[in-house]
């Protein structure tokens, strides 16, 4: 990247005409579930939430008609009074308490629904009525100018659908909600949590979907981008500079109601992309691994439940947020004025009353769900699911649809969401010395131009197609090559990473040639060619070399015997476990923490179990810094690198950490007391299901008598009589260990 290859025909350009393709791809979570996944589970939640919310405003619709007697009781309270007896009849302390706390709130808001209320009760409420209304309609001209002139609109997905920003994810599917959507408990005793205005929001069938939000590039002309957003449970946003996943910037959404956030926009970094997500757990690449730089615990992240929701988004300048333009207000202005209080509770319950009627019928306003959810959030409605016996059973149903709905998925991968854009050559490799830009594309010795792809987005899908291409025979001899290494412990060229002219040449030409041929024709398909070559007689030779191959070809590069070769680590280890009985064989769910002497929990690097919970080694985590310490032993290659071809070293350390590896003299325990639970009836019968077990043959007649002895020695030096030599378990513990290294154990023949 930093100069034009002497050894290859690879200039520097096209070392810049491939980064940017990739730089101009997104790196994401994606779901790999199809949109039919909990499709019946999803269409029946549909279905019962019309049932759900029809039982609901009866009931609220009900309650409506207190509203004016618990406003007037709270009222003379809030004023010093008791409450008369006639006002406590049929009345809930706790819902007058609930009134009164709202209207000893200290600085109430205009957008505050009993800020009304407040300033004209104990006053001439006919002039004072009019007065306010004058000086909310003052008000509300100047923050809707206010909000005109200050902001720009970034995202609207109260009209515009998805405004220009990416989905993912199955919570999504249905698109933006109406005014009026609610949220149903997922569990315990309240029904609903939320009713929103018409927005995104994830948990508005269930908080168990997943759900990604991504914005397009931010322009760079404003200070600041500010975000209406609520969320719960692990959800969180944050901003990526040019494309770079691996940040901890995520910030958790941890509020039930919509607030603004505000993001400074990136002009530090003016000619790098900048673009902001907001995800449910799922899609969050940094849980689990980094929780203590989130300070959160592993407890939280078993339930399957976040949730999220956004309903615009804006560009601007000032340090202020939008200011709320107070339309939920008019409604109350809209009554006639009123002579006294008691009109103007009557009022207050006549405008929730047709809100309710509005919701009932799914023909909610924004205003409408402002008010509905305003009631909700004070407590100012019955909100138990046992209400009624109608609305219990309902909700118990719905619940049980939602519990159907599988834990969702996510794997991280790349995304085209954008322009692609290009990148200038950096001479002699200084970021801060720029030069010629060079259009993305792939090296020139393929495409034989350099003038570079013709691509809307990243080009990595023209890149791909030029990687597969029939006509470019590179590609397919490299890939035959690496199956025909994994196949017989070595390539045909034995240097899989370089087939250039510093590389080894290949020992069988024109076989490769075939087997590329043979790919490509096959459909590219790996596992064809694998079945081609595992039956193939080459494959099924015995591993002993004849004295005329060693003489004429000791490294076997013709072939002429099988090649013995070492296991790989993963394939030791889950052999030492398969033969112990500790194999646990379940498939998928997150990685172990590997085994550490010194684990370090500030850098991540965190002690798991000896054994790893007994799951096969591919379940392990790896990460950069340190990895398991067995595996390492046995040449597992670092994370930090490619390599095409394992190392396969014979060490001493390789050696020790079998005899004297704690992980191993375990196994080998719980082998020992696996044998002693089925009771064979002679050594020799017990000596033939180990040999069985662990080699897949029957001890010779040499290896049974030297086995047999090792047995009696062991008898004399754990000092037992010979009636209990097939119970004793420190005897055939040491038997198992013996057995396990063994070279034929860890070679494959």
């Amino acid at each position: 990247r930093c100069h034009d290859h002497k050894l290859d025909p690879i200039p520097t350009s096209d070392y810049y005409a491939l980064y940017g393709a990739l730089t101009s791809s997104r790196m994401v979570m994606s779901s790999p579930e199809s949109l039919d996944v909990n499709v019946d589970a999803k269409e029946l939640l549909r279905n019962l939430k019309p049932l759900i919310r029809a039982e609901l405003a009866k009931q609220w619709t009900q309650e409506s008609i207190l509203i004016p007697r618990y406003l007037l009781a709270a009222d003379r309270v809030w004023k010093g009074f008791p409450p008369r007896p006639q006002d406590l009849t049929d009345l809930s302390f706790n819902r007058i308490q609930a009134w009164l706390t709202l209207l000893e709130k200290e600085k109430p808001e205009m957008e505050d629904l009993l800020y009304p209320w407040i300033q004209v009760s104990g006053q001439q409420i006919t002039q004072e009525w009019d007065k306010l209304r004058s000086h909310y309609v003052e008000e509300t001209q100047y923050r809707v100018v206010f909000n005109q002139k200050n902001f720009r609109s970034f995202g609207d997905f109260t009209q515009d659908g998805f405004g220009g920003w990416h989905s993912d994810g199955s919570a999504l599917v249905d698109g933006p909600s109406v005014a009026g959507e609610f949220a149903i408990g997922s569990s315990g005793p309240v029904a609903v949590t939320s009713v929103f205005p018409a927005g995104i929001y994830t948990h508005a069938l269930s908080e168990r979907l997943n759900a990604a939000l991504r914005s397009p590039l931010v322009p760079k002309d404003k200070k600041f981008v500010s975000l209406q957003v609520m969320g719960g449970k692990l959800s969180s946003w944050r901003t990526i500079l040019d494309n770079c996943m691996l940040s901890n910037a995520y910030q958790l959404l941890a509020q039930d109601s919509l607030h603004w956030v505000k993001i400074p926009n990136r002009d530090d970094q003016s000619s790098l992309p900048f673009y902001i997500e907001l995800v449910t757990t799922t899609y969050n690449p940094r849980i689990p691994d980094r929780l203590e730089s989130m300070k959160i615990t592993p407890e939280q992240i078993v339930a399957p439940n976040s949730y999220f929701g956004i309903r615009r988004a804006v560009l601007h300048d000032i340090d202020e947020s939008p200011q709320d333009e107070l339309s939920h207000m008019a409604r109350l202005f809209e009554i006639n004025s009123p002579n006294n209080l008691e009109d103007l509770a009557e009022g207050y319950a006549a405008v929730i009353g047709n809100a309710l009627g509005r919701w009932v019928t799914g023909k909610s306003s924004d205003d409408d769900g402002r008010w509905i959810g305003w009631f909700l959030e004070n407590q100012l409605f019955t909100n138990t699911i046992d209400q009624t016996p109608e609305l219990q059973a309902l909700i118990r149903e719905y619940r049980l649809a939602e519990s159907r709905i599988a834990s969702p998925k996510a794997f991280n991968g790349m995304a085209d969401l954008d322009p692609g854009y290009n990148v200038p050559i950096l001479l002699a490799g200084d970021a801060e010395n720029p030069g010629e830009v060079v259009p993305r594309g792939f090296l020139q010795l393929i495409t034989g131009t350099p003038d570079g792809l013709q691509a809307f987005g990243s080009g990595r899908q023209e890149i791909a197609e030029l990687i597969a291409s029939s006509t470019n025979p590179l590609t397919a001899r490299v890939m035959a090559n690496r199956i025909w290494l994994h196949v017989f412990g070595d390539g045909i060229v034995s240097t899989p990473d370089n087939f250039g002219v510093y590389g080894e040449g290949p020992s069988h030409p024109e076989l490769l040639d075939y087997l590329a041929s043979r790919f490509i024709r096959e459909g590219w398909s790996i596992k064809k060619l694998i079945r081609f070559l595992v039956l193939s007689q080459t494959f099924q030779q015995s591993s002993g070399p004849s004295s005329e191959s060693l003489i004429i070809d000791p490294l076997n590069r013709l072939l002429s015997h099988y090649p013995v070769r070492r296991l790989e680590g993963e394939s030791i280890r889950d052999a030492i476990l398969a033969v112990s009985g500790r194999l646990n064989r379940t498939m998928y769910g997150p990685s172990i923490q590997p085994h550490r002497e010194e684990p370090k929990d500030y850098r991540g690097l965190h002690q798991g179990p000896l054994d790893g919970d007994g799951r096969r080694s591919v379940y392990l985590k790896v990460t950069r810094h340190e990895g398991s310490r067995f595996l390492e032993t046995f040449d597992f290659p670092s994370p930090t690198i490619t390599r095409g071809k394992r190392n396969s070293t014979n060490v001493p350390s390789q050696a020790l950490v079998l005899l004297n590896g704690p992980f191993v003299i375990e196994q080998a325990g719980f082998w020992a007391d696996g044998l002693i639970r089925i009771l064979e009836p002679t050594v020799d019968s017990r000596l033939d299901s180990m040999f069985r077990t662990a080699l897949g043959r029957l001890p010779n007649h040499g290896e049974r008598d030297q086995f047999k002895k090792l047995v009696e020695k062991l008898v004399d030096l754990h000092k037992i009589g010979s009636e209990q030599i097939l119970e004793n378990r420190e005897v055939w513990k040491d038997v198992a260990h013996v057995i396990l290294n063994l070279k034929e154990f860890i070679y494959f023949r």
